[in-house]
């Protein structure tokens, strides 16, 4: 009998810790929340005061009870890891909560910090659905995922909303994020945030920018975007991204399959000068104007260099568009497999003032294919061009969202002409030290057209991509198979070239695992002693 009521309390006591919780009424809060008081209910707006600090253990589940919001005036350290999340969420998915609040924190404070947590199910209306950063830079949001968030307020910024501040935004996915304004997952207000190493993808804005919208006060605005994975967002102007008014620098992202009324990729407009330099630019569709990109009056002058344009549609102008005194320069960039259902597969003009410059770019068709609004005349410089096919790795399917530009490759083959066909002189380029796949910008004597570099042999015997090798699932989570006919060495490498992992496999499929790797594009290299095969890889 003794043994039996035992095993009753034994029962009845772990049944009663696994579902221990902790009440949080509105207030001020500070300390530790450890895993062993979550779920943390959290049923009032609470707030972390000036001075003071907050610190979530990998685990806790935060469970906010009605339109809440988390405001920080101190300093937050919410430090989940990659095997134990911190949740952010709503106990009715329906009515959600108000998202982390940065609201002019004072400056004196630490930085915060936010690592590996799920923020979910937000629903504001006062801008900034999962995170809201005003006046205050010393933030950092590394390795999250931000989704399902939404906010119907000026300006926008369904998944964080940067006003007056300059974030570190890296390796986080944000997705399926909405607003009613701009910048469906992230929107940046007079700020200059670095926005790295993320996937920004299946966000949407009825504004500008589905993924991200940069704009504000000339110069007031210059975030770094670079490295990451733009897909599937969409919005009435710049599907991807949205720049107006800004400087920002967009360099070395896959901008692909995003849908806009105008600007399927990216949308540029009014002073500035954004430097939008050696990004793939594919599969995206426009309704109107602009499938890989429109210009409307960009009398900033903003430089275009090293850019792939390839498999974008719209109704006029399925890779570039330029209207209203958009005098861009193109250099060392490819044109190719645009579509448009009206005028200028590649190149559309919509007015007399729009004269872009082009020097050792790839266009396909030609000057003569441009397509020229009725009675004006194109005038512009047009020099050292080619109009010969590039010679693509693996290209999508086809033109438009429909075709998956995404995990395509845009890599050269060693036959194509763009190789060592650029700008013999790349001073004032700005141009990153590596290309998309993670190798120098310039090898041999002169720089790659595109925003790949061909990966030259360091010696007469090795050769790339000699065999065939298959990589799957890519995108991948946890899991990465390696499939090819010899033995190899495998090596990881992210886009800086910096080697992750090495992998000596003697089997034929190798099965490796990414769960650790942070969100972002990879590179995997096989090493056999037939040569060496380059292929990309998406960790999500």
């Amino acid at each position: 009998m003794k043994k039996t009521f035992l095993a009753i309390a034994t029962i009845f006591l772990m049944y009663s810790f696994s579902y221990e919780q902790t009440i949080i009424p509105a207030g001020n809060v500070s300390g530790n929340w450890i895993l062993a008081g979550s779920p943390y209910l959290i049923q009032g707006s609470v707030m972390i005061p000036d001075g003071s600090t907050l610190s979530i253990e990998p685990g806790v589940n935060v469970n906010f009870q009605g339109s809440y919001k988390l405001y920080i005036q101190g300093r937050l350290l919410a430090l989940g890891n990659a095997s134990d999340t911190i949740f952010f969420t709503a106990a009715d998915t329906t009515i959600g909560w108000l998202g982390l609040h940065f609201d002019n924190t004072p400056l004196t404070n630490d930085t915060s910090k936010i690592f590996y947590c799920k923020l979910q199910y937000t629903k504001t209306t006062n801008g900034g659905g999962a995170i809201y950063i005003l006046g205050f830079s010393k933030v950092v949001i590394s390795n999250n995922r931000i989704s399902n968030c939404r906010t119907d307020a000026y300006p926008g910024g369904g998944g964080i909303l940067c006003s007056g501040s300059s974030p570190v935004i890296t390796h986080n996915t944000i997705s399926h994020n909405m607003t009613s304004f701009g910048g469906g997952g992230i929107c940046c207000e007079n700020s200059s945030p670095a926005i790295t190493n993320n996937i920004i993808s299946n966000n949407a804005a009825f504004n500008g920018g589905g993924g991200i919208e940069c704009f504000g006060i000339y110069n007031a605005s210059n975030a770094t975007i670079a490295g990451n994975i733009i897909s599937y967002n969409t919005a009435s102007y710049g599907g991807g991204i949205y720049s107006s008014n800004n400087s920002p620098k967009i360099l070395n992202n896959f901008i692909s399959n995003n849908t806009a009324s105008n600007g399927g990729g990216i949308y540029c407009a009014n002073d500035g000068t954004p430097a939008i330099i050696n990004n793939a630019i594919s599969n995206n569709s426009a309704i109107e104007g602009g499938g890989g990109i429109c210009c409307d009056y960009t009398y900033g002058n903003p430089s275009f260099a090293n850019n792939t344009y390839s498999n974008n549609s719209a109704a006029r102008g399925g890779g570039l568009f330029c209207t209203l005194y958009s005098n861009i320069t193109l250099q060392n960039s490819i044109l190719w497999g645009n579509t448009a259902s009206t005028s200028g597969q590649q190149v559309y003009l919509d007015d007399e003032n729009s004269d872009p410059v082009f020097y050792y770019c790839d266009v396909q068709g030609g000057l003569d294919a441009f397509g020229l609004n009725s009675g004006i005349f194109y005038t512009g410089i047009y020099q050292n061009n080619l109009d010969t096919i590039p010679v693509f790795v693996s290209p999508s399917a086809g033109s438009g969202a429909g075709f998956d530009g995404v995990t395509a490759d845009w890599s050269l083959q060693e036959a194509s002409p763009c190789i060592n066909a650029g700008t013999p002189d790349t001073t004032g380029l700005s141009l990153p030290e590596l290309d998309l796949a993670g190798n120098s910008r310039i090898k041999g004597d002169r720089i790659d057209i595109g925003a790949y570099e061909y990966p030259l042999p360091n010696s007469i015997n090795e050769i790339q991509n000699p065999f065939s090798v298959d990589i799957y699932p890519n995108p991948a989570i946890n899991d990465l198979t390696v499939e090819m006919k010899q033995k190899s060495e495998i090596e990881i490498s992210n886009i800086k070239g910096q080697i992750i992992k090495t992998i000596d496999s003697n089997d034929t499929k190798t099965t490796i695992d990414i769960g650790n790797l942070s969100s972002g594009v990879y590179i995997i290299k096989a090493k056999t002693v037939k040569g060496i095969s380059i292929k990309k890889f998406i960790k999500e």
